[in-house]
């Protein structure tokens, strides 16, 4: 059991791979003495969970307070892969001489620097010695309509760092909301994205449709309560790659198997048809392209996260929470309003609800799961359970997401 909430926030490069994770803490359900304590907690919940289940092999930013930095992380950094870690370092104190000492020593065992730049701060002399300067975009920068507002300010401030990033520093743009802001600051020379922009639909021109109108009958069909096992088998076995991929998930160690499951009929049989519904759901979603496989990992952490925290409410079945933690990005993954997304599948009321709506048990689930998300931890809804445990839901869907990938033999 944890008293400390995590979340992350992924970081993408300029090929939306995702490259690092903003790592989020607070105190969730009792009052901490300092931000130190603080700190000092969210490290030890971090080496309980274990850097793999947080981030792989990935980096992970972090800030800790000036205090904690100076006096105790010196002394715990060994115990900590410190070639993942990136410190967020406090500009306001920059120039200490004692507080640049500890970054350096820092530095040498292999952490690297992030400094932060306000909107029209002057570049610091300490830009010298870190390896990723974070920008934060002006909100009248994120709009398509303001692009020349955008390119003016992105030109200025890439000027001003232009001598450093000969010598390999980075440039981190956050609070990137739209699709088409991340695509003009990558044309410009920004390394790193940070942002909302992928998990939203992209406005697109005319009619491109993601998704081939085979894999959305099939969607439809096996999310149908009428449908039956021999009309899914012969749905599913229309699709080579499809068959393939349920059975290498049937056959992996998350099923723990003794027996090797050779055809499609075992497969769905071990499934259950309402599995197979949810995992061809997935696969479809994974199978988009241009979209990158965060998405996919961030639906099943959501999905994952509303089944266990359904199933200790004893709300709905648990497959009804999934679904609707999977289907809450749909919109993002189709480019579509959602409400236009789930038009094509007969879903129950209740499902439709939730992802619309907000309401209902499976809303109110939703709605929580969001909020933990996005590190909101005060504006989390009441539910009867021990704030503990859905830090401890949010810990298992991210183990769970990484497992799932692995075994649809996707890159995780």
């Amino acid at each position: 059991m944890h008293d400390i909430a995590i979340a992350r926030q992924p970081i993408f490069d300029r090929h939306l791979e995702t490259v690092a994770y903003e790592l989020r803490y607070g105190p969730f359900g009792r009052a901490i003495a300092s931000d130190d304590e603080e700190a000092g907690r969210f490290l030890a919940t971090l080496l309980d969970i274990g850097f793999a289940t947080l981030v792989g092999t990935r980096l992970a930013i972090i800030a800790f307070p000036v205090t904690f930095v100076l006096e105790t992380l010196p002394q715990l950094v060994a115990t900590l892969p410190a070639e993942q870690l990136v410190l967020v370092i406090d500009s306001t104190i920059a120039h200490d001489p004692a507080y640049r000492q500890v970054l350096a020593r820092l530095a040498s065992r292999g952490c690297q620097l992030l400094l932060d730049l306000d909107v029209t701060q002057p570049v610091p002399v300490a830009v010298a010695d870190v390896d990723i300067v974070r920008l934060r975009l002006p909100p009248v920068c994120d709009r398509s309509q303001r692009s020349g507002t955008l390119d003016r300010w992105l030109a200025e401030r890439l000027a001003d760092l232009a001598p450093y990033r000969a010598g390999g520093l980075r440039v981190l743009l956050s609070d990137v909301q739209e699709f088409s802001t991340y695509s003009r600051a990558r044309d410009r020379g920004v390394d790193l994205f940070q942002g909302d922009f992928l998990f939203r639909p992209i406005p697109i021109r005319g009619k491109r449709q993601p998704v081939s109108s085979a894999a959305l009958t099939l969607l439809a069909r096996l999310h149908d309560p009428a449908v039956d096992f021999d009309e899914v088998e012969r749905l599913v076995a229309q699709d080579v790659n499809l068959t393939y991929k349920l059975l290498k998930l049937v056959n992996s160690v998350w099923f723990a198997r003794r027996t090797r499951i050779e055809s499609l009929r075992q497969a769905l049989l071990v499934l259950g048809l309402r599995n197979v519904a949810t995992w061809v759901t997935v696969l479809v979603l994974a199978g988009i392209e241009r979209k990158p496989v965060e998405l996919v990992r961030t639906a099943l952490v959501r999905a994952r996260m509303c089944e266990l925290l359904a199933g200790a409410l004893g709300v709905w079945p648990r497959e009804s929470a999934f679904l609707v933690g999977l289907l809450s990005l749909l919109d993002a993954a189709l480019d579509l309003p959602l409400a236009d997304a789930l038009a094509a599948l007969p879903l129950a009321h209740e499902i439709e609800a939730a992802l619309l709506e907000r309401s209902g048990e499976l809303g109110q689930v939703l709605e929580v799961v969001l909020a933990y998300e996005m590190g909101e931890w005060g504006a989390i809804p009441h539910l009867a359970l021990p704030r503990s445990l859905l830090i401890d839901a949010y810990i298992d869907a991210l183990a769970f997401a990484t497992e799932a990938l692995q075994a649809l033999d996707f890159v995780s």
